[in-house]
């Protein structure tokens, strides 16, 4: 599965939540992403470019959301050459013969790192003891931990068909940023239930009737997350 900033597409993240919605959510119990790929420290897109910063800014807050978080990579002299063909020009990366760009968070320079900080906290913190708790639902009940929207509100008719949103557990509503260079998105609360902005304790929306569809600012250090009240 690939993960995409659109444009340019040389990665694809519309397409994995768009999957996601489509299976890894409602079969797939554990799941994850390779979370900044493999990189290539001489390509136009290599760590210390300004789309590869966004682009593992954005994968990051996605990944974090995910039942399992891992970031790809190499690690020097230890793993197999992957890409098995590497093109001729990443040759002075990390891994066998140069084949892989860097991919510890301090290898994105000093801003990226502190956002990428930011997350692996979150996850640690906040997300790891709730996977341990959905984790315990999935050995009782075969519980899946991440979730369509219509999964788990079936009575909204328009949660169906969402797919740029998902549901970690029945706690977290998670809208991953998708577009290069976007600072807000649309996001939709199903009917039924209130949130609240895991950000900013102000910031609640009730999901009414109807369910309601918000236009929310998503700045590159923040992802769309609210908490189901």
């Amino acid at each position: 599965v690939s993960f995409l900033l659109v444009q340019p597409s040389t990665v694809c993240l519309p397409l994995t939540t768009i999957r996601i919605s489509h299976g890894a959510q409602n079969y797939h119990r554990y799941w994850s992403s390779d979370t900044g790929g493999f990189g290539c420290p001489t390509s136009p897109f290599a760590d210390n470019s300004t789309y590869m910063q966004e682009l593992i800014v954005r994968w990051y807050q996605f990944s974090a959301l995910c039942p399992i978080m891992r970031t790809h990579g190499c690690r020097a002299g230890v793993a197999p050459q992957i890409p098995v063909s590497p093109p001729s020009a990443c040759t002075v990366g990390q891994g066998p013969n140069g084949s892989c760009g860097e991919n510890e968070v301090w290898s994105f320079g000093p801003t990226t790192e502190v956002i990428l900080t930011k997350y692996i906290n979150l996850r640690n913190t906040v997300i790891a003891p709730y996977m341990i708790e959905l984790g315990q639902n999935v050995t009782a009940f075969g519980a899946v931990t991440m979730r369509s929207l219509e999964f788990e509100f079936p009575d909204d008719e328009k949660a169906v068909g969402v797919q740029d949103q998902f549901l970690l557990g029945p706690r977290f509503l998670v809208a991953p940023v998708t577009t290069q260079g976007t600072t807000h998105r649309s996001v939709y609360f199903p009917a039924g239930a209130s949130w609240v902005n895991y950000w900013n304790a102000t910031d609640v929306i009730d999901g009414g009737a109807d369910g309601v569809r918000r236009d929310i600012e998503a700045p590159l250090d923040t992802l769309p997350l609210y908490v189901r009240l």
